[in-house]
């Protein structure tokens, strides 16, 4: 709101800009009123146009007298506040006082702070209203802080202040503006670098009183003229942190709500706007148009030391906008829905009688000081100030790391986003590009597009649906999300990001990113041998030895790639070394097999005391089975070389197929078996890809002969225009999301559907467009459903916790551990951020393709899901299986849905015909042999032999 001031202020110069103007626009659209002066008159004239009216234009002159508030922090406890939030004022930590600025004469900067509603750990936030010279209590009261006023003078509580996320500070800056004051004018303020050192002198006495925030994120915010300030201020902070001034303020980001901060193009922007929104016709657009040369090229003698030409360039570039006003008539251009009442556009005079109270006053210190709601005497002194190029700044503060949001009401036009977004764009950094290549997406806010959203590194532009100018005001749910999101990171989720979520959720927590630049030194790499293993702290219970059953594990070097090596367990059979040879993949993409090794269908358990238990339901007890590291820098496998890393699916399976080469020629003794390809989760993408390369080899003669008779996917993505699609009738049908919220979030199908026609077999940009559009479908499930585990939704996540795998990282840790499986010094790597980043541009693809043709071949199919499962879930899986095209594609989707049983209980439903099945999982989520670790098995079992439907397995 504050922002509001400010840009009255603005309109209030643009009329003054008449006398600048061509003879030929001046006379078609600037009507000057001769009663027009200077700015300080104008500024007060439309500080009455909101229907305020200070009693004094600046707080200059006082003496610190009696009467005078001392320089000091105290608690408060307004008067008048209605109802209750829970907790009591002083509980809640509400604070308001002065600071002597340490570099001024004698300037005092009066400020409120109110402690986070959630925790004193959520980030420092300071709010900063523009004008120039508007109190940060336009805001406060109207905006995002803690209160609203109400009619009769008391205050009722805001839902959305920005408190709810964060301890947030409102400051009455430049000095003389609200209720800090000076004795001295020569502490009234000119330029940013006035303004940015007075604001860094504020926050190094704030942290010195209050120690306790000094490692808190902290957060520069604000709106309207603040986009001057923000970026003066921020490399202040930069600058001072680095230098080791005073305290260190733990800087992360910055954020500008419609903001003036690069005139010469924002000025640009004007007409296009204008027209856009049909304020103008094109006859007016192309005649205020011819305006522009001028105001660019004295905006660009308008240099960092202001000074005259900053005057001209102002006043000319001004004429572009009071132009738009003469055609617009009464709009309001903050808010171009709405129109001013003659000159009273909002009335925030409730402000103003309720900071004149004398029990306001005595509640916050302040003694006989009068409330300046907008200081034209501020306003003046800072208009050799106003066209300054305050972008100048920002890239290196890009460069450092610190983030920057520039957000914009989509109706507001003095600072529209159009303008905003110009200079975003045209701004030099080195991630300028990336940025502009990056796509613009919906923001979500309760299922619901509330906004467009663009990002790239530390940089976000977001134009937020139905907000003028004040976007807190008008749209205070979207801002408070905007605020929590953004300062943790989450305003839009990127690939790695998600990963680091994942490694969270399931209490991993990798030393290393992924295995690269790993030596082959003695002491540092394994051998490129398999050895047989024995585990230690195994329950020694089985009757059968180690020896005897037959474990290895070990590395091949892959014969296509650099350097790589690919890590993997193999467990023979604890029946016969005639069953199957089955290889298990792990999803993520970049997760190691153990997790399901040791977690899932492994011979083994890890329990709390780090020991091993044997799992009766191993998939050991009818295969000899194979868990693989895989893609390389998975697990424990690695390279010394970047470029095996891999992208896409051929080279994932092509390195799996020279890993089966070299490992059926270290095991000439079960070439002959049948092989079969299982896994979950992102191996719905490897499977069917490694499936048909080793057909191609087979046909094509290379190498060894693999006998490949089949392969299974459990709660996979294969098909994800398909998958994606089916999320919201699943949500709906399992009542995580209503009705009205699967209205909202199907209107995001279409744009998915759209995009992900453009993800080609190669990858590229446009799969990264068509994952991220498709990836808010089930962002916005996850939004309206809260803190549920979507792995499994009968469960929630505590946090960010969904699963504790800790056991796995703490197990393959121990040195013993290590020398039993050979790997030397190399770091296990649960799951690899870059590997999961790596694979992005393969996520999308449709990885379907490839199945018909191994169907045709008789190779079979199998596509099992948990129905708990939200991520992958049995219903997008389903889809895909009855929608792809093949031979027996009608003679599939006639064939009858069979209870699948287990101990003659119902276990799930089946649906096959020919080599293709597909099974849903009762009472199991993501992880099937995790959660239904018996039927896993007779599945299994049942399906190598054959004998799927309708065979069950009995205990030993």
């Amino acid at each position: 709101m504050a922002s509001t001031f400010s840009l009255l202020f603005l309109s209030l110069c643009l009329l003054l800009s008449s006398q600048f103007s061509s003879a030929r626009v001046q006379n078609s659209y600037l009507h000057v009123s001769p009663t027009l002066n200077t700015p300080k008159t104008q500024a007060e004239r439309l500080i009455r146009s909101l229907n305020l009216s200070p009693k004094k234009a600046v707080n200059m002159g006082f003496d610190h007298g009696e009467a005078a508030p001392r320089m000091v922090e105290k608690s408060l406890n307004f008067p008048f506040l209605e109802g209750s939030s829970g907790s009591s004022v002083q509980d809640l930590g509400h604070r308001a006082g002065y600071f002597k600025l340490a570099h001024t004469v004698d300037a005092r900067m009066f400020y409120f702070f109110f402690e986070s509603r959630g925790s004193k750990k959520d980030p420092v936030v300071i709010w900063l209203t523009g004008g120039p010279g508007c109190s940060s209590a336009l805001a406060l009261f109207y905006e995002n802080g803690p209160f609203h006023i109400t009619d009769n003078l008391t205050l009722s509580w805001n839902d959305y202040g920005w408190d709810q996320a964060s301890n947030i500070l409102f400051v009455d800056q430049p000095t003389g503006t609200g209720f800090s004051y000076s004795s001295s004018e020569s502490d009234i303020r000119h330029t940013e670098e006035g303004v940015s050192n007075d604001l860094y002198d504020f926050m190094q006495a704030f942290f010195k009183k209050h120690p306790e925030f000094v490692r808190n994120d902290f957060f520069i915010t604000g709106e309207s003229y603040a986009g001057h300030y923000i970026p003066a201020f921020a490399a202040r902070v930069q600058k001072g942190n680095k230098a080791k001034e005073g305290v260190h303020i733990n800087l992360k980001g910055f954020a500008i709500g419609n903001g003036l901060t690069e005139p010469a193009i924002q000025y640009k922007a004007y007409a296009d706007y204008a027209l856009n929104m049909k304020i103008i016709g094109k006859s007016d657009y192309d005649s205020i148009n011819e305006l522009i040369p001028d105001c660019e090229e004295s905006a660009k003698s308008c240099g960092p030391a202001g000074g005259a030409a900053c005057d001209t360039a102002y006043y000319s570039c001004s004429q572009i906008f009071q132009s738009i006003l003469n055609v617009a008539g009464n709009i309001n251009y903050y808010d171009i829905r709405k129109q001013c009442e003659g000159s009273l556009c909002y009335d925030f005079s409730n402000l103003e009688n309720f900071m004149g109270l004398e029990s306001v006053k005595e509640a916050i210190g302040v003694g006989d000081m009068e409330f300046v709601s907008c200081s034209s005497e501020v306003y003046d002194a800072m208009q050799r100030d106003w066209m300054r190029d305050m972008e100048v700044g920002i890239p290196a503060l890009l460069e450092d790391g610190i983030k920057m949001l520039i957000y914009a009401g989509e109706y507001d036009l003095i600072c529209n986003w159009l303008g905003n977004s110009n200079w975003v764009h045209a701004m030099k950094w080195s991630g300028q590009k990336d940025f502009e290549a990056s796509p613009t997406v919906p923001y979500l806010v309760d299922g619901k597009e509330a906004g467009q959203l663009k990002n790239h590194g530390p940089l976000a532009f977001l134009k937020v649906h139905n907000a003028g100018h004040m976007v807190p005001m008008d749209q205070p749910k979207a801002a408070l999300q905007m605020l929590k999101t953004w300062t943790q990171g989450k305003l839009a989720p990127k690939m790695k990001d998600e990963t680091t979520w994942l490694i969270r959720s399931l209490n991993l927590s990798p030393k290393k990113a992924v295995n690269l630049d790993v030596s082959h030194g003695e002491a540092v790499a394994p051998r490129m041998i398999e050895k047989s293993l024995e585990f230690p702290f195994l329950d020694r219970s089985s009757g059968t030895s180690i020896q005897d059953l037959g474990h290895h594990a070990g590395y091949f070097r892959l014969a296509h790639s650099i350097d790589a090596r690919m890590f993997y367990f193999f467990f023979e059979s604890r029946h016969s070394k005639k069953d199957p040879v089955v290889v298990w993949l792990t999803g993520g993409p970049g997760c190691g097999s153990e997790v399901a090794l040791f977690f899932e269908n492994g011979p083994f358990h890890v329990r709390d005391n780090l020991t091993l238990s044997w799992n009766q339901y191993g998939w050991d007890q009818v295969s000899n089975i194979l868990f693989v590291d895989q893609p390389t820098g998975t697990g424990f496998s690695y390279s010394s070389d970047e470029g095996d890393i891999r992208h896409n699916e051929e080279d994932v399976s092509n390195d799996l197929y020279d890993f089966m080469q070299a490992f059926f020629a270290k095991h000439p003794e079960f070439v002959k078996n049948d092989f079969y390809i299982t896994g979950e989760s992102y191996a719905g993408h490897y499977i069917p890809a490694f499936a048909a390369r080793v057909q191609k080899g087979n046909k094509a003669k290379e190498g060894v002969h693999i006998n490949l008779k089949g392969f299974a996917i459990g709660n996979g993505l294969t098909d994800p225009s398909i998958q994606y699609k089916a999320y919201t009738d699943y949500a709906l049908n399992m009542k995580i999301i209503g009705k009205s919220d699967y209205d909202s979030i199907n209107e995001l199908i279409p744009e998915c559907q759209e995009s992900a026609k453009s993800c080609g077999p190669d990858g590229g940009d446009a799969c990264e467009t068509a994952y991220t559009n498709c990836n808010f479908i089930f962002n916005s499930i996850l939004n309206v459903a809260g803190n549920i585990n979507y792995y499994d939704i009968r469960k929630q996540c505590e946090g960010s916790l969904c699963y504790d795998f800790s056991n796995l990282e703490s197990f393959m840790g121990l040195k013993s551990v290590k020398k039993a499986i050979g790997v030397g010094d190399v770091e296990f790597v649960s799951c690899s951020t870059v590997v999961y980043d790596a694979m992005q541009r393969d996520w999308m693809r449709d990885m379907e393709v490839g199945i018909p043709a191994l169907l045709e071949d008789g190779i079979k199919m199998l596509i099992y899901a948990g129905e708990y499962d939200l991520i992958c879930n049995w219903l997008g899986n389903s889809n895909w299986v009855h929608a792809m095209k093949w031979s027996g594609q009608k003679d599939f989707e006639a064939s009858p849905t069979v209870p699948y049983l287990v101990d003659g209980k119902e276990a799930g439903q089946l649906k096959n015909h020919g080599p293709l099945a597909f099974l849903k999982v009762h009472n199991a989520g993501h992880m099937v042999p995790m959660d239904q670790p018996k039927a896993a098995l007779q599945m299994l079992k049942t399906w190598t032999q054959g004998k799927l439907a309708p065979v069950e397995i009995k205990d030993d």
